[in-house]
């Protein structure tokens, strides 16, 4: 297969789509749509996500020290894009909407109602970076929909949680599962 060069970017990249939750100062619940986010420690379990820009968001995750990560199904598409393209500072998104949400069990973090699968993070480390920071969180709770029901490595039935996913541009969904981890040992 023939390759050819492309300057750095961040053009094609598929990456899960999850709202960063915090509160306001007054007490309204403010998300935003981040889909540069990952795993990175596995003991104790911590994750990161970045952002970039002036946003409310990060302002909040830095005075607050907490933020919950809310996985974003497709069924969630139009609130994430809404939550991703409008303004924290301006509006209050979750009343202009009409958003269900809830409090952590954990932390005192906003947590949407109609995602499946929330984590419950501790800020412990922030990587300033040119116009960007890093924030890692660790990880102090899950909260799971009832309806997912086997959560074992390797069980979690993703076409059912329909996640979405971005690639610069653009949402996508799921469509088949293709193999589990171990297949290229099992089929030799």
């Amino acid at each position: 297969m023939q390759k050819h060069s492309l300057a750095p970017q961040r053009g094609f990249f598929p990456q899960p789509s999850y709202l960063i939750g915090t509160f306001k100062d007054d007490g309204a619940p403010n998300f935003a749509l981040i889909t540069w986010i990952t795993f990175c420690s596995a003991n104790p379990p911590m994750l990161m996500f970045a952002s970039r820009g002036r946003k409310l968001t990060r302002e909040l995750v830095e005075k607050n020290g907490v933020f919950s990560a809310n996985l974003v199904t497709t069924k969630m598409m139009y609130l994430a894009d809404y939550f991703g393209n409008t303004s924290g500072y301006e509006r209050n998104k979750c009343e202009d909407i009409g958003v269900n949400y809830t409090k952590g069990n954990v932390l005192r973090i906003p947590v949407l109602e109609e995602s499946p699968w929330v984590y419950e993070c501790k800020l412990v480390e922030t990587i300033r970076n040119n116009d960007g920071c890093i924030y890692i969180g660790e990880v102090k709770n899950i909260l799971v929909d009832e309806a997912v029901e086997d959560i074992s490595y390797g069980k979690i039935d993703m076409i059912s949680m329909d996640p979405l996913i971005y690639a610069p541009g653009q949402y996508y969904n799921l469509s088949s599962s293709v193999g589990s981890v171990g297949y290229s040992k099992n089929n030799q």
